[in-house]
């Protein structure tokens, strides 16, 4: 019988991309303090939804969603997408 090559799902993507993501700001921010002149690389634009607060006396519901993207943090997302092929 031959094996079937199993693909990872899309799941392991997902949390490959958040950590590529945090990590990827995490170093565009170590960088950014010793290279105080790349600041420019570092312009981080919010997107998503702002905090909404749904109060129906018995429990509150808050819903809200912000991606702070900047170009360390799409570096982060290329580099997690590969390491995601290569498995």
């Amino acid at each position: 019988m031959a094996k079937s090559k199993s693909y990872p799902s899309w799941q392991l993507l997902l949390i490959l991309l958040i950590l590529g993501g945090i990590i990827g700001s995490w170093i565009g921010e170590a960088i950014l303090r010793v290279w105080p002149a790349l600041s420019e690389l570092g312009y981080t634009q919010s997107i998503g939804l702002p905090s909404f607060i749904l109060d129906l006396k018995v429990f509150t519901l808050t819903f809200g969603f912000m991606l702070h993207i900047n170009l360390f943090t799409i570096l982060g997302f290329i580099i997690a997408y590969f390491v995601f092929k290569r498995l």
